[in-house]
């Protein structure tokens, strides 16, 4: 599970005995210690991403969250995005990096499979004839020309029909460029690993590059130590927070009363 509860048993912060004017400031130190310790583990995070993974997109490096704790609710959450529009969420893509195993299958992989394009089982990953973008990933364009060729968009009006394969031949036609077809190798063929290939016709010949390579494992190591780091930041931080909230609330309360 990608969340961490961050809470504090205010006796054993300090490792002492409190006042009965300290322990009526306790549970409004307690709380804003637990938010600024949530906001460090937040942007430890953060900052640890670009380190862990090459060239994270802003989500990746945007994943963290976290709920703020309340008088009422005496402790704060740091949770991994769960949620992403038109995507998958980092809760679901980070959790192999940060637990290790096999990850879950992508939109682009569970289309392919359904089409019956891709063997149940496989992982793709990208070829040499990829399209990537600036954080390394397959760029979405690609993908969906990819779907589109082959009738596996989720939405059947999105897919390629004779009239709209017709139309796109003639517009490659007069760019000079004869042809360029995807199509899918669900089993080696000679040389040619199973995967989606792309092919490009000109008026020099005709070339063949791999798109989409399928594997049959896609397993991660531990990378993204997530709860470590987070222990390891409450450790340091939240007896100073704890510290310096009771002593602000201690001054505050004073203040007040001598009014």
């Amino acid at each position: 599970m990608s969340l961490v509860k961050i809470e504090v048993d205010a006796d054993n912060v300090l490792g002492r005995q409190f006042t009965e004017l300290e322990r009526t400031q306790l549970p409004f130190a307690v709380m804003q210690a637990c938010n600024a310790t949530a906001v460090e583990i937040r942007d430890v995070w953060a900052r640890t991403a670009p380190r862990v993974f090459d060239r994270p997109t802003p989500m990746t490096v945007k994943a963290a969250q976290y709920e703020k704790a309340t008088k009422n609710r005496l402790y704060a959450t740091i949770k991994l995005r769960d949620e992403a529009v038109g995507g998958t969420p980092p809760a679901k893509y980070l959790l192999p990096q940060v637990e290790g195993g096999t990850r879950r299958k992508k939109g682009v992989e569970l289309l392919l499979q359904s089409k019956g394009a891709m063997p149940a089982g496989m992982f793709a990953v990208p070829g040499r004839g990829a399209e990537l973008d600036a954080f390394g990933n397959i760029k979405a364009s690609q993908v969906n020309r990819i779907l589109s060729q082959l009738g596996a968009r989720r939405d059947p009006y999105q897919n390629e029909t004779e009239a709209s394969r017709a139309r796109r031949r003639n517009r490659a036609a007069k760019r000079g460029v004869r042809g360029s077809e995807f199509f899918a190798l669900r089993a080696r063929r000679g040389k040619l690993l199973p995967g989606i290939y792309e092919r490009l016709t000109t008026g020099f010949g005709s070339a063949l590059r791999s798109v989409l390579v399928f594997v049959r494992g896609a397993r991660y190591q531990k990378r993204f130590d997530i709860f470590g780091l987070a222990e390891r930041t409450w450790n340091r931080l939240m007896p100073f927070h704890f510290n310096r909230e009771l002593e602000k609330a201690l001054a505050s309360s004073k203040y007040r009363g001598r009014r």
